[in-house]
Parts: C-alpha cells; sequence; structure tokens
C-alpha cells in the first residue's frame, strides 16, 4: 500500500469510493484554494497562507491520532478535555524549568496516563469507548478546574513559545510537526504488524479475534496513542497561545473527529487515508480563515462546522448504501454464473 492510502482490499471493486477515499478531499482543497485566492480578499496574501497552514496543525494533529483510532472502528471524546490539561501542564512546567523537552514530557505523560485510563477502561472493564471517553472528558474536565480555579497558565519564555509560532525556511514549525507526524503514523499504519492489527480490528474485531490478533492489547495502544497526540497538539497550542486554561478549545474532539471524516476515514472503521487528514486539516483551517476574512460573525461559523460535520457523516453514509449496493450486485452475478455453468 501506499502511506495515503489506507484501503481494505475487499472493497476495492468500488472504484469511484477508492478514488474520493485516496484524493477527494485533496481536490476539493485544491478548488477551494483556488477559488478562495482569485475571490477572498487578502486570503491571497503569502502571510495569511501560512497562518492557514499554522492553524491547520493544532487540530491535525490530533486528527493523526485520532485517524488511527477509526480505522479501528472507535473514537475518543475525552480528547476535548485532556487538550486543555496537557496544555495547562506544558505551560506551567516549561514557566517553572524554563525547559521545553521537560515541558513536551510532562504534556506527554498526562496524555498517556488518561490513555491508559481509557484503555483499562474499555479493554478490561468492557465499558464502550463512548460511555468510556465521555466520562473521562467530564472527570478531566473537572479535575483540571480544581487544580486551577479556572485560571489560565502563562509562559511567554522565547523557546517556549518558538514551538507555536516560529518558523524554518519560511514554514510554520506546528505544520512541519504535523506533517512528520502524518507521513510517521501513515508508516505504521501501512508498513507494520500494528497497523494491520488496527486494520484488521476496525474491519471485523470478532474475526480478528480469532485469527489471533491481541484485540485488547492494540485497542489499549490506540487509545495511548490518541492521549499522546492530543497532547502533542496541546503543547503547540499552548505554545501558540503563550497560555491554557481550563476553557481551551471546547469542541475540540468535535473538530477533530469531523476532519478525520471528512478526510475520508471510514467511521465504521476499516479503512481511511492520512493523506485525507491531513488535506481535510487544512481545509478546515481555511474555511475558518475565509470566514474570519470575509467578517462572519463567531457563532455563524459555528454553524458552518456544524454542517461540516453533517456534510462528513452524510458522506460516509452515502458511500457505505452504494457500497452495499454494489456488494448485492456483485453476489447476484456471481450466483447467475454459476447458475449459468
Amino acid at each position: 500500500m501506499n502511506a495515503d492510502k489506507l484501503v481494505s482490499p475487499k472493497q476495492n471493486s468500488l472504484d469511484w469510493d477508492v478514488l474520493w477515499e485516496r484524493y477527494g478531499i485533496s481536490v476539493v482543497l485544491l478548488i477551494a484554494w483556488i477559488l478562495a485566492y482569485f475571490l477572498v480578499p487578502k486570503f491571497s496574501l503569502p502571510d495569511n497562507m501560512l497562518n492557514v497552514l499554522r492553524q491547520s496543525a493544532f487540530i491535525g494533529v490530533a486528527a493523526v491520532g485520532m485517524t488511527v483510532a477509526i480505522v479501528s472502528g472507535t473514537f475518543d471524546l475525552s480528547i476535548g478535555s485532556s487538550l486543555g490539561l496537557c496544555a495547562w501542564t506544558a505551560v506551567v512546567v516549561g514557566a517553572a524549568t524554563q525547559s521545553v523537552p521537560l515541558a513536551i514530557l510532562s504534556s506527554a505523560v498526562v496524555g498517556i496516563v488518561i490513555g491508559i485510563l481509557n484503555g483499562l477502561l474499555i479493554t478490561r472493564i468492557k465499558i464502550p469507548a463512548f460511555i468510556t471517553t465521555l466520562g473521562m472528558y467530564f472527570i478531566v474536565r473537572a479535575i483540571h478546574f480544581i487544580l486551577t480555579n479556572g485560571a489560565a497558565a502563562r509562559n511567554n519564555a522565547k523557546d517556549f513559545v518558538w514551538w507555536g509560532n516560529g518558523s524554518i525556511a519560511g514554514i510554520p514549525v506546528p505544520f512541519i510537526i504535523f506533517i512528520c507526524m502524518a507521513l510517521l503514523i501513515a508508516f505504521v499504519l501501512n508498513r507494520t504488524e500494528f497497523g494491520r492489527y488496527v486494520y484488521s480490528i476496525g474491519s471485523n474485531s470478532q474475526a480478528a479475534l480469532v485469527a489471533g490478533v491481541p484485540v485488547l492489547a492494540t485497542t489499549m495502544w490506540i487509545f495511548i496513542i490518541v492521549s499522546l497526540f492530543t497532547s502533542f497538539s496541546a503543547f503547540l497550542l499552548g505554545s501558540r497561545l503563550y497560555s491554557a486554561g481550563p476553557g481551551l478549545e471546547p469542541d475540540f474532539a468535535l473538530n477533530v473527529i469531523a476532519t478525520v471524516v471528512l478526510g475520508g476515514t471510514r467511521l465504521a472503521g476499516g479503512r481511511g487515508s492520512m493523506l485525507g487528514t491531513v488535506a481535510a486539516a487544512i481545509l478546515f483551517a481555511g474555511m475558518g480563515n475565509i470566514l474570519n476574512l470575509v467578517h462572519v460573525d463567531s457563532f455563524v461559523q459555528r454553524v458552518a462546522v456544524g454542517l461540516i460535520l453533517l456534510l462528513a457523516l452524510s458522506i460516509e453514509g452515502v458511500r457505505q448504501r452504494l457500497f452495499e449496493i454494489s456488494s448485492r450486485k456483485t453476489t447476484k452475478e456471481v450466483k447467475q454464473e454459476k447458475e449459468t455453468v
């Protein structure tokens, strides 16, 4: 498989669906950027376009981890509150120690702990992922408020804020990190045994278990990966804003899930596209930027986000329905051929 192609082999018969999964959202992104370049004032300015790439990274890094979860047929709603706690931890530790590595490490440790708790509750206690991660969302959020009394922490040290605001050769640092992480996870999913396990669980978890796939251990690692990548996103966002508090990005979880699904990953699991996730993250950030440039009210922008989520889920439903129709036709044709013979 190619690095941008995460496709279940048994579904290759539906050519248009495979093409949409690989390249659909990338084509939409290209068309949207061309139209915005000519029609939206100031969008074409180099600084503005680089800012869109920078903004795409904060959702995009978390979406890379969430892609792994959704390919396996699950998702994590706790990342919304995990983001706030991880970012706050990174800001506080970074300010206290003046050490960026310790800030990153502390954020990652918090994320990993949350991921382990989610994984244990799901795999050992057998609580459904939806209930577990939703409950964890409220628990982590409450802990964050208790620790901070609702107050934000600040860190404007030069070395710390560079990670969210700096550039290398003119390219925003967060975007470079985003692309590197996307390539890493695309390699893991396509070229490693763990990646094969993730696909098999997403396609049919019971069949995977019978085939000897370590479903429980793989699921545990999936939730750790999601939380770990959320912690990286949290560090970058805290660095970008110089601060972090309990109210950081309240719609973060839904935005990340919408990005992954809009990018072509099946919500039911088994198929997905890392290229699509990257393109969807950029499209998502670009849409917000365009709405700001044309002075659309922030509350109306939330309506637009909701419409995107509905669109993403609608595309998923239509794809699934068409695949079922195609499968029935194929089965019928095979049966007719056997009868003819």
